[in-house]
């Protein structure tokens, strides 16, 4: 404070005083002013923010799927092989005693396996329209890393893609007797075909999506279905459309798919070059019956009507 030099000490006692309060005030001022703006911008700020965090949530996948083929043992099975066996693999064959080793060994050979579909207890139509058939079954796990909450309201299978079946030796171990999965089933002989619940329970062979959802999203778990997916004499690519609602009540569909590639299900053929039958209470012990030798044994009749029923239907 050069300025003051000339002042007496009182006067300039004063003038630093003066000074001290103006620049008090003028602090006082600009933080009330700031203060003031800070409230009156402060509802906008939130909107933008929460606006930004909707964008940012939006911008996220609406879920993705993790999938697995299901390799565990079934109880009835078929195996397939894409080519005939030969005489000494045919000779092992006809001396097993336990089907699973039989199973084992296929699979060792480049066999694949196939299942029987989920028993349709409660509804003996489509027990009859599926039993016949081929069946692969997928777990497929649905996730969603958006805050929101979304609901998947619709699947169907599409892109649906059939050739005939390659394999040419076929081993079969029939039911003894159904079971009911919890689960869905998707018949891929059917155009746009939607899943249809497997469950034991009273909506047993209705579609799923209706009386159900999957709700995803704002820490939901991950989703979950066991999908069963129904050849009938080909061999199918296939993938599927889920559609969705969002929270912010837009509507969508992504496509599923096993990673890159499509879903597979396999048939075994109406008429393999070579064809075992398993049958338990075969007399002579040999429980594996060769059925492209022996067409005329009973459990050979069983294929071939079975085959012939699902080449018939046409649902």
């Amino acid at each position: 404070m050069g300025g003051t030099a000339h002042l007496t000490p009182r006067k300039r006692l004063k003038a630093v005083v003066w000074f001290l309060a103006g620049a008090a005030v003028l602090g006082a001022l600009a933080y009330g002013g700031s203060f003031v703006l800070d409230r009156l911008t402060q509802p906008s700020r939130a909107e933008q923010d929460q606006r930004t965090q909707e964008d940012l949530d939006r911008a996220e996948a609406p879920f993705t799927a993790g999938v697995d083929y299901d390799d565990t043992p079934p109880g009835p099975w078929k195996v397939v092989l894409d080519r005939p066996l030969t005489a000494a693999e045919q000779r092992r064959i006809a001396a097993m005693r336990d089907p699973g080793a039989a199973r084992e060994y296929l699979t060792s050979l480049g066999g694949r396996t196939l299942r029987f579909p989920a028993a349709f207890e409660r509804r003996t139509d489509l027990a009859m329209t599926y039993y016949p058939r081929d069946a692969t079954v997928l777990h497929v796990n649905l996730f969603s890393k958006r805050q929101t909450q979304l609901t998947i309201t619709a699947m169907e299978a599409v892109n649906v893609s059939c050739r005939p079946p390659t394999a040419r030796t076929v081993l079969v171990l029939p039911p003894q007797g159904g079971a009911a999965y919890d689960g869905v089933l998707f018949d891929l002989g059917k155009p746009g075909a939607v899943p249809i619940i497997t469950d034991e329970g009273d909506d047993q062979g209705r579609p799923y999506f209706g009386p159900r959802k999957i709700d995803l999203g704002d820490g939901a778990s991950p989703g979950g279905l066991r999908v069963e997916a129904v050849a009938k004499g080909e061999s199918c690519t296939w993938e599927i459309k889920a559609k969705y609602r969002d929270a912010y009540q837009s509507f969508g569909s992504v496509i599923l798919k096993d990673g890159t590639k499509p879903f597979f299900a396999e048939a075994a053929p109406d008429r393999p070059e070579q064809l075992w039958y398993w049958e338990a209470s075969r007399p002579n012990g040999q429980q594996w019956v060769p059925c492209h030798r022996k067409p005329a044994e009973s459990v050979c009749d069983e294929w071939r009507r079975l085959r012939a029923e699902a080449r018939a239907d046409q649902g």
